[in-house]
């Protein structure tokens, strides 16, 4: 058998060869797998994926204040619906230069909404240290700012030539039952604002983005907040129930002892010491609270 025979039966047949070619083609053309490509992990359940670590010189950031005011004798929110441009938020705006994000979020409160609103204490999960002069100021009620929202401005935007990220620290404030609404409070191009009083579910209704994902954990946390307070109630109700019986225990045991009838005694321990109740109470529910298991 020659050499170009044997070769000649390595190759496939006529109708392998078509096969052959075909795969090999195909082959060439398919596309190689691309790897799967997974959304970014969520923080926790109120909060976004983490953002890569940046850095933003002054003229490509803006830092903002909002707040959700709150009327608790009542449990509803105060809502702004700007009639002009048909849209519901809550009261937020820029920081002016020299002034604090606290004085901001007050300013614009009462500029936007018409209420002279004031911060709302609430019990909040977070890794800010307590001063050394307080140790334990991380487990009662506090003011700070309890969510923050970034959003990005592009180029040519309100005057800006460059694009940028705009920083909102969210508050929560309250009114009074008998609060008062004033009207052409906020700047000329504001005076289309008007407020509401609603509740929550109306407030989830109306809001949109970002501001619902706010209003969320700030009902979350005022609510736990309410739980805390209600568990503080119960306990010193039992505590005041517990002394009560103690006292007329010894008051019967001084009687016997000593035979007076009027049963006084001398007790160094008259006044409770709530602060100690309540700073136990506070951290056995708030450092292994609902937020921390998740």
């Amino acid at each position: 058998m020659s050499h170009d025979q044997t070769l000649m039966d390595k190759l496939p047949s006529e109708a392998n060869r078509h096969s052959f070619s075909l795969k090999s083609l195909m082959a060439q053309l398919t596309p190689s797998p691309r790897p799967i490509r997974t959304a970014p992990r969520p923080m926790s359940a109120y909060s976004s994926a983490q953002v890569p670590d940046s850095g933003w010189s002054s003229e490509n950031f803006m830092l903002g204040a909002g707040m959700v005011i709150i009327q608790p004798s009542t449990h509803k929110l105060v809502l702004v619906y700007d009639t002009e441009h048909k849209h519901w938020f809550f009261p937020r705006g820029r920081k002016d230069i020299g002034e604090s994000l606290e004085t901001t979020v007050l300013r614009e409160a009462y500029e936007e909404s018409g209420y002279r609103a004031t911060f709302l204490p609430l019990f909040t999960p977070t890794h800010a240290p307590s001063p050394p002069s307080d140790p334990a100021a991380r487990i009662r009620p506090n003011t700070e700012s309890l969510y923050t929202t970034i959003t990005h401005w592009p180029a040519r935007r309100g005057g800006r030539h460059v694009p940028g990220e705009y920083m909102t620290f969210w508050y929560a404030g309250q009114i009074p039952p008998d609060a008062v609404h004033e009207t052409g409070t906020g700047m000329p191009d504001e005076q289309a604002y008007t407020s509401h009083i609603v509740t929550y579910e109306e407030a989830m209704n109306c809001l949109w983005g970002l501001e619902r994902r706010v209003l969320e954990y700030v009902w979350t946390t005022y609510l736990y907040t309410l739980d805390i307070y209600k568990a503080l109630e119960t306990d010193r109700a039992e505590e005041v129930e517990d002394k009560d019986k103690t006292d007329r225990q010894n008051d019967d045991t001084a009687c016997c002892l000593d035979g007076n009838s009027t049963g006084t005694i001398a007790d160094s321990n008259v006044q409770d010491d709530l602060s100690s109740n309540f700073v136990t109470i506070v951290d056995s529910r708030v450092v292994q609270s609902h937020w921390s298991s998740e």
